[in-house]
């Protein structure tokens, strides 16, 4: 039977901010989590939790210097927006051979991207996490029973600035504020938008072919592109080849395993270079750590996707060569980016952005296989930091309340993010957290006492409890909410 296994640490500390890079000023709880299941670690992320590498954290939004709220897109719904498109459209392009070779760009550009820097906080605070975790087998341990239910089955940066820029045609006159009238020329007529000149410059040459034009209604539409519509629409003879590989990587499968120095080399080369990073700080281990250790156990399900629960990495491969990765991770109801680098040498291809879009529709396709996945998790969005609301552009998306665990939609919370960066992001005040938990409720909470299991009320009337940490222990369950508490081992 699949378990988790995790070590919560009661300590509040201050951490350096990779936002605002202030040096105290960021607080979060942590769990070191030897172990997790896909449902646990789905429900952990939904009250507003984040991992890196085995460590997890959740912000402590109401403090903290810059408030992270947790975002997802729906990727059912999902719109690209007109740079977007422009972004797959180019990618096309070079794919085809009709861009000029891709060349290297200075780091500084405004289209440096990546679907990454959430995780920043969180390498920080996992470099910080010293203690020795020894690893626990699951295989090992024996559980004391005390209650017959404990012993039944339980169960990137992208496009920076702006949420959302206007993207009409700029008119060419000014309007007076005070008055609201125009002051342009009154003789001249306003500029039509290009996609209203391309149209009329279609129905001229059809009109030199000598076709009808008279049956084209002015009015009609063609049917709106999908994502898919984009990604798709490249001919068999394209001159270059794009190809995604999923690899699972924890437990390292043998096509990551095949790959893996070509990965780092990738990784290295791109926080050197766009992140200014030291060598010494990207190295093997370190990346390993990051980017390739995983608590998520591998796990299948007949009514779940047929590659299964877990970590993974997609790479993406350019005629052959390793030109991008991205970090995911697959849950039972959403597609949860983790990290995403690049070569930089292919920066102008605006990567990020691409990868991301490219996650969406991975998650769209998993959707027809598996209905329950209809969510794409992009980490945190942090509204305080201008850089960092780029993910709003991804919509729609919601962004989760950090008092009543509930989803709302991102437009809806701007108006309240704006007057303050910590907002109760629910408008209904009487609502309140189902999920929380009372002080009877931790009795039914499974710990892990010197190799093995039992519910924390025989834990405490025992004689290996030597302290008191029920406050502690209350605390913890009401950072994970009482379901999710119930269903954890609790390392004592």
């Amino acid at each position: 039977m699949l378990r988790s296994i995790v070590e919560y640490y009661a300590e509040h500390e201050r951490y350096k901010c990779g936002y605002c890079k202030n040096l105290d000023t960021n607080y979060s709880h942590g769990m070191w989590t030897h172990s997790l299941t896909a449902q646990d670690y789905q429900d952990l992320i939904d009250r507003g939790w984040r991992r890196s590498g085995k460590y997890c954290y959740k912000p402590t939004l109401n403090i903290t210097c810059c408030p992270m709220y947790t975002i997802r897109c729906q990727a059912l719904k999902f719109k690209a927006t007109k740079s977007q498109k422009k972004i797959l459209k180019k990618f096309n392009k070079h794919l085809l051979g009709q861009n000029e070779s891709h060349r290297k760009m200075s780091t500084c550009s405004s289209s440096s991207e990546t679907l990454n820097e959430t995780c920043q906080n969180g390498a920080e605070q996992l470099m910080l996490c010293t203690r020795d975790h020894t690893k626990i087998n699951v295989d090992d341990i024996k559980f004391i029973d005390d209650d017959d239910r404990f012993l039944g089955d339980n169960e990137q940066p992208v496009q920076r600035g702006v949420l959302k820029s206007n993207e009409n045609t700029k008119e060419t006159y000014k309007i007076d504020t005070n008055t609201g009238n125009s002051s342009h020329d009154p003789n001249r007529a306003p500029l039509k938008k290009a996609k209203l000149l391309r149209r009329e410059r279609k129905l001229e040459k059809l009109k030199q072919m000598g076709i009808d034009t008279t049956t084209i209604s002015n009015s009609s539409k063609t049917k709106e592109k999908q994502l898919e519509d984009f990604i798709n629409e490249l001919p068999d003879d394209a001159k270059q080849k794009l190809q995604i590989k999923l690899v699972r990587t924890n437990p390292p499968s043998p096509e990551w395993q095949a790959t893996s120095k070509q990965t780092h080399a990738v990784y290295l080369k791109y926080q050197t270079t766009v992140h200014d990073d030291e060598p010494d700080k990207c190295t093997e281990s370190k990346f390993h750590d990051f980017l390739l250790n995983s608590p998520l156990l591998e796990e299948y399900s007949a009514n779940g996707p047929p590659c299964g629960y877990g970590s993974f990495h997609q790479q993406y491969w350019l005629d052959g060569k390793l030109i991008a990765v991205g970090v995911i991770d697959i849950l039972p109801k959403c597609v949860s980016s983790v990290y995403f680098f690049y070569d930089p040498d292919y920066m102008n291809l605006t990567l990020g952005t691409y990868g991301a879009l490219r996650e969406i529709e991975f998650t769209r396709y998993l959707h027809s296989l598996c209905p329950d996945i209809q969510y794409y998790y992009m980490g945190f969005y942090i509204h305080s930091c201008q850089k960092m609301r780029y993910k709003g552009n991804f919509h729609p998306s919601d962004l989760l309340c950090p008092e009543t665990y509930k989803w709302f939609p991102l437009k809806d919370c701007i108006p309240k993010l704006e007057l303050s960066p910590y907002s109760r992001l629910d408008p209904d005040i009487d609502s309140l957290d189902t999920n929380h938990p009372t002080e009877e409720d931790i009795n039914d909470i499974p710990v892990w006492v010197s190799g093995s299991v039992m519910l924390y009320k025989v834990f405490r009337r025992s004689l290996i409890s030597r302290r008191d940490d029920k406050s502690e222990v209350l605390e913890y369950a009401r950072f994970v909410g009482a379901k999710t508490a119930k269903s954890l081992i609790l390392v004592r």
